[in-house]
């Protein structure tokens, strides 16, 4: 192939199709992307937020193709770019793929379904937001992003998170849950969503938590509320150390249900933990247990439960008492 062939390295619209490709890849969203059309297009979307709720019947297939695999889903679609030895037409066509792919996005994506900005392994993963907003994940833990524009900060948890907000009174944060919605203007809090319930300890400023039912309460620094069978708690006073240990790789228990304590390990490790032949699995207990390796967790916990945990498959443990 004769290098007349390739596009020139400052074409316009290849550098935009590479930079939408590398947008696509690391998951950062099209607004890093500094280029006129794209800031546009962005421009508009936040201004109108509108929802398309057909397609022209004249779409071409190509334009089908594109729709069908951009359906809501929690990760958007991945488009490799050809390798630098394309000719001219390969290059262009990957630029139009990567164009009709990225309006697919840009309506069906990018407004009515969060995009995955920040996930956590086995340990705790710390990232800075696009407002300078930092967010400590706590393991097995994902944030999306469902909003980010000129009036709004919006994003989804799964797991539990440690949140300090930038300030900014012209764009409230809010981050929801599958029960509620915890809504700031700049403050530090936790929320944690593992158990079938949400938990907000707030440390600084002031949040706002509201159910599924459009109760809300508002927490001052030092409480905290929870969302708990679609039913929203008032604000009470909190023990800063119960909501914030496991940032300390630890877990403090001040008179906590055994089975509450097991869904919290359950989440941190991924793991499943069968606590079925204890005889009350409400009891409270108390003392402070190192999140380091599973299977030294479970043997603390098993000395203050007078038992012990006996690995049954891979990851899933179930308790076995010794009187």
């Amino acid at each position: 192939m004769e290098t007349k062939d390739l596009l020139p390295e400052n074409d316009q619209d290849l550098l935009l199709a590479k930079q939408l490709d590398s947008a696509l890849l690391s998951g950062e969203g099209f607004s890093s992307i500094q280029d006129p059309l794209i800031r546009s297009l962005l421009a508009y979307q936040n201004k109108e937020h509108v929802q398309i709720d057909s397609l022209a019947s004249e779409s071409s297939e190509m334009w089908d193709k594109v729709f069908s695999e951009t359906k809501p889903q929690k990760k958007a679609r991945t488009i490799s770019l050809p390798t630098r030895k394309t000719n001219t037409w390969a290059w262009a066509t990957a630029a139009t793929v990567l164009l009709a792919a990225f309006l697919g996005i840009f309506w069906f994506t990018n407004l009515n379904n969060p995009v995955l900005v920040a996930q956590s392994g086995t340990a705790i993963e710390t990232v800075t937001l696009a407002d300078g907003s930092q967010v400590s994940l706590r393991p097995n833990s994902s944030l999306y992003q469902i909003e980010f524009s000129n009036s709004k900060r919006t994003y989804e948890l799964e797991g539990e998170a440690f949140f300090n907000v930038t300030k900014d009174t012209n764009r409230p944060f809010s981050v929801a849950s599958d029960n509620g919605v915890v809504t700031v203007l700049g403050t530090q809090f936790n929320l944690s969503t593992w158990g079938n319930e949400t938990k907000v300890f707030l440390e600084e400023g002031s949040v706002r938590l509201d159910d599924l039912n459009q109760n809300s309460v508002i927490l001052k620094p030092g409480e905290k509320a929870t969302i708990s069978q679609n039913i929203l708690s008032n604000a009470s006073p909190a023990d800063t150390e119960e909501f914030k240990d496991w940032l300390n790789n630890e877990i403090v228990l001040k008179s906590i249900p055994v089975s509450q304590v097991v869904n919290e390990l359950e989440h941190h490790f991924k793991a499943t933990i069968d606590i079925s032949g204890m005889q009350n699995t409400s009891e409270p207990i108390s003392g402070t247990i190192a999140l380091n390796e599973l299977s030294t967790t479970l043997n603390d916990l098993g000395i203050i439960l007078g038992g012990t945990f006996r690995e049954v498959n891979s990851n899933s443990f179930t308790f076995i008492p010794l009187n």
